[in-house]
């Protein structure tokens, strides 16, 4: 097996990225477009998860501890088995690594539903469900991160990046909405519409071509799994890179999962209501992965993705010391907008300053920032218990704020964005 450390040695200027013509560029290309359509169904089905088991959890308990634990159950696999993923996606055709994924996760959400269904779930079912879950997390999501530049090549990359961001955000807008009222007329529809995703999802992978070969690399090693790291270690552009994506998930992202807490707690609104919550920010969210979309070739993505990390924190930090339900859902708007157009231009400038043969192993990596998100809900749902969902939210916004521009002031590198080489030395 060649040394990739020499090899990337060789690599030393990011992809260059000539530009795409319109906002929605990438989806003429029929490959992409079948590709993001498999994504929607995915993604509807991951937004169902992100509201109902949380909701069932804190259902059954009433504790934020438990609803952290759950979360957590999830994230812990895709923790350690990140980096296999990586490479899983690397060495083998990724759309088959997306059907076979894809074909678990619907089982497993099947299992969970009729468990449900039959009134017998307790927590401990929430928790091993997630477990598994989370065992297959780890090869979807490199696969699929890698599979999009694959598909359109450099000059639609960072459209596409954008708007594979953007049908994400466009989910989050319908399926909440979706997910409220059924949770609250029949919460087993609900988690048997997440397995029904997954299925869908599953069916239109299947009608994409068979990927080009894939250059398989001898035997497998310990070594394989460290590639990654040691590319990311030799870039101090993509160092700081995936470091701000891991502060803002960890710091912000754990929000989400505690909607339910404040929509029980704090604004006392049915199901219904914390739904809208959810529609608003997926509503910002889309507006910000669009934004991304428009100014795919803007060469101040550096100081764009700063100024949308700070009013991340700050927009978290007001919406939870607001007392008033319509000014919380103003403020989750915001919060929804800054938080995915920071992520889009942070992922965007990530893939652009990797090289092709090493995506799925970088993304891989930069796939354990999201299971931060779950993790840092546990300390989070701890302290919900005893100072209030108020308290502990404001301030991991206002830290998050704080963070972002002292990380900036500290790399100077990350103002200008993708105008940086990403010097592998």
């Amino acid at each position: 097996m060649p040394d990739v450390d020499q090899e990337a040695g060789k690599h030393r200027q990011p992809v260059s990225v000539a530009p795409s013509q319109g906002l929605f560029a990438s989806l003429a290309l029929p490959r992409f477009r079948t590709l993001w359509t498999g994504m929607l169904f995915s993604s509807a089905a991951m937004q169902f998860n992100l509201i109902s088991r949380p909701w069932l959890a804190f259902q059954l308990t009433g504790s934020g501890l438990d609803l952290g634990i759950v979360a957590a159950a999830r994230a812990l696999p895709q923790l350690v088995l990140a980096p296999l993923g990586g490479v899983v996606a690397d060495r083998f055709d990724k759309r088959s690594v997306l059907i076979a994924s894809q074909s678990l996760l619907a089982v497993l959400s099947l299992a969970n539903a009729i468990l449900v269904h039959t009134g017998v779930v307790e927590i401990w079912h929430l928790i091993v469900v997630g477990l598994l879950q989370g065992l297959v997390f780890p090869f979807t999501i490199p696969a699929r991160q890698a599979f999009v530049p694959e598909l359109v090549g450099p000059r639609y990359m960072v459209n596409a990046l954008a708007l594979d961001s953007a049908g994400r955000n466009l989910n989050r807008i319908v399926t909440p909405a979706i997910a409220g009222v059924l949770l609250a007329w029949s919460p087993t529809l609900a988690f048997y519409a997440i397995a029904l995703f997954y299925l869908f999802s599953t069916i239109t992978i299947f009608r994409l071509p068979p990927g080009p070969p894939v250059e398989r690399e001898s035997g497998w090693s310990f070594d394989q799994l460290t590639v990654g790291f040691r590319y990311i270690y030799k870039s101090s552009l993509l160092k700081n890179l995936v470091g701000m994506g891991f502060v803002v998930v960890a710091l912000g992202m754990p929000f989400q999962q505690l909607l339910t807490v404040f929509q029980t707690d704090v604004f006392e609104v049915s199901p219904r209501g914390l739904g809208l919550m959810f529609t608003m920010v997926g509503l910002g969210g889309l507006t910000g992965s669009l934004a991304v979309a428009y100014l795919a070739n803007s060469p101040r993505k550096g100081l764009l993705q700063i100024a949308m990390g700070v009013i991340f924190g700050i927009g978290l930090a007001l919406f939870a010391l607001t007392n008033v339900f319509w000014i919380a859902l103003i403020f989750l708007f915001i919060t929804g907008l800054a938080s995915q157009g920071y992520l889009t231009l942070n992922r965007v400038m990530v893939v652009m300053n990797t090289e092709p043969h090493l995506y799925g192993r970088v993304m891989s990596i930069y796939s354990m920032t999201w299971a931060m998100a779950p993790l840092a809900l546990l300390p989070m749902g701890i302290m919900v218990d005893v100072v209030g969902p108020k308290a502990v939210v404001s301030t991991a916004g206002l830290i998050l704020a704080g963070s972002v521009i002292l990380i900036s002031l500290l790399n100077p590198k990350l103002w200008r964005g993708d105008s940086v080489a990403a010097s592998h030395t």
